[in-house]
């Protein structure tokens, strides 16, 4: 028997992080990472190497909506988060999940500020350490709320980071005009807000991805 060779694929111009924005193959990233993207492949432990559209994108807010055009993809998705619109509290506990490695890393700790870099209001500052593959990850709250996607390091902080608000990225979606078939989910975690954190992580991981942006020379 012949055993296939595994592919190797050449390495991508930039990583970062991606995560689902609903069950419809929608995927929610960080704008700097695909400006000027050739092409987009988004992967994780669940799921293979799998091409990726922009259908719409707002470079001031740094926020990008991909699309998985396979439907056999993400036809059995099923989120178990939610985004928040509520703007939430300092000191509320938070974590991440990203990839600034080849495997998925967890991050833990607290709103720090409600204003980002140059006091922007649009932005959290979070006391959590960043690499920067985690932008375009999901930043979430006790109750396994979206509560906003990583934007990157605070290069004046150590251990800090910056995430762009989840109630601007939802306005921003609202109000673009591509944005048409882009539906974000809402209360949908009731059963996994009372989960511990580890099997959290288990239901929420499958729908956290690396992407991987080629562009041309």
């Amino acid at each position: 028997i012949t055993k296939s060779k595994p592919v190797v694929y050449a390495p991508a111009n930039v990583e970062g992080s991606a995560f689902a924005l609903n069950n419809k193959g929608f995927i929610l990233t960080s704008y700097h990472l695909i400006n000027q993207a050739d092409s987009i492949f988004i992967q994780n432990k669940n799921m293979e190497r799998t091409p990726a559209v922009l259908v719409m994108s707002d470079a001031k807010l740094d926020m990008a909506v991909l699309k998985i055009e396979n439907k056999n993809i993400f036809k059995n998705w099923n989120l178990p988060y939610s985004f928040k619109n509520k703007i939430s509290d300092i000191g509320e506990k938070v974590f991440t999940l990203g990839y600034p490695n080849n495997d998925v890393v967890y991050g833990e700790g607290a709103l720090s500020a409600l204003s980002g870099y140059m006091n922007d209001t649009c932005m959290y500052q979070i006391s959590i350490p960043m690499n920067p593959g985690n932008s375009g990850g999901p930043l979430l709250d006790e109750n396994c709320n979206v509560i906003g996607i990583i934007r990157g390091k605070n290069s004046a902080a150590e251990a800090a980071g910056f995430a762009i608000k989840a109630n601007e990225i939802l306005t921003s979606i609202k109000n673009n005009e591509n944005s048409k078939d882009v539906e974000v989910l809402k209360n949908r975690n009731q059963y996994i807000r009372n989960l511990k954190r580890s099997e959290q992580i288990k239901k929420i991981n499958p729908y956290v991805f690396n992407v991987l942006i080629y562009k041309k020379d």
